[in-house]
């Protein structure tokens, strides 16, 4: 009788488990079966060979170099890649230095812009005098300032100059007078003339001297007052919607 042998003796093989392949999803057997149909369209569309697997096998070695092959397409796209990459260094570099270029320019239009804006300011509008005429009138109402404290002292008369008699006094006085308001009157429509424009002027007695709107032509030394306070106003300073017109020209005080 034959007995099997047994399965734990180095003469006899062991059993080997087959281990089945993993299951494919349908998605990658429906990619899979699309790539080998167009594989087998493509190889079905090729009726002759190339002209380099065409040579016979005399040909020149340069010939089989020229073959395409996955090395050389690689080869080719890492170039092409690196070409591009340098390319777009270039153009981010040009980019770039546009940019500043733009901001260069951009910072030399901001004078140019405000210089414009200062001369919009300064021009003047329909219905209003210019600088140079506010100014005028501001140097013909000084002089109508001094000329109106003149009137306010008539002269003391100790003889009649024209021969009128007891009565001279009672007939130059009401003439002095009434020029005296005269001029009154013409300096109010002078001052109301430079209000509508919108100069005002500028309070500077028994202030502190400002160099920015007065100008120090005299100083005396007065110990009742701080130093560099005005003491006098020999000339008014003016403001025109509230930008300096004509700086005021003081006396001030000093220490010593």
């Amino acid at each position: 009788m034959n007995f099997p042998s047994d399965p734990l003796s180095p003469a006899a093989p062991l059993p080997v488990a087959e281990s089945s392949p993993p299951a494919e999803s349908p998605a990658l057997a429906e990619w899979k079966s699309a790539l080998r149909d167009d594989f087998e369209a493509w190889l079905a569309s090729i009726h002759e060979l190339p002209a380099y697997a065409a040579d016979n096998d005399d040909a020149d070695a340069d010939a089989d170099a020229d073959a395409p092959d996955l090395y050389s397409f690689h080869a080719q796209l890492t170039a092409a890649t690196a070409e591009s990459r340098k390319a777009n260094r270039r153009t981010a570099e040009a980019m770039s230095q546009w940019g500043e270029t733009l901001a260069r320019f951009e910072s030399g239009l901001q004078p140019l812009r405000e210089t414009v804006t200062q001369l919009a300011a300064v021009q003047p509008k329909a219905g209003q005098l210019s600088r140079a005429h506010c100014l005028m009138l501001v140097e013909l109402l000084d002089r109508m300032h001094r000329l109106a404290r003149a009137f306010a002292t008539p002269p003391a008369v100790k003889r009649p100059w024209l021969s009128f008699g007891a009565d001279a006094d009672a007939v130059w006085r009401p003439v002095w007078t009434a020029q005296q308001d005269g001029l009154d009157i013409l300096v109010g429509q002078v001052e109301n003339l430079l209000q509508k424009e919108g100069v005002t002027r500028l309070t500077a007695l028994g202030q502190p001297f400002d160099p920015a709107v007065m100008m120090a032509v005299a100083a005396e030394v007065d110990g009742t007052r701080p130093p560099q306070t005005v003491l006098e106003e020999t000339a008014a300073g003016y403001t025109r919607h509230g930008e300096l017109l004509r700086a005021a020209q003081v006396k001030v005080s000093r220490s010593s």
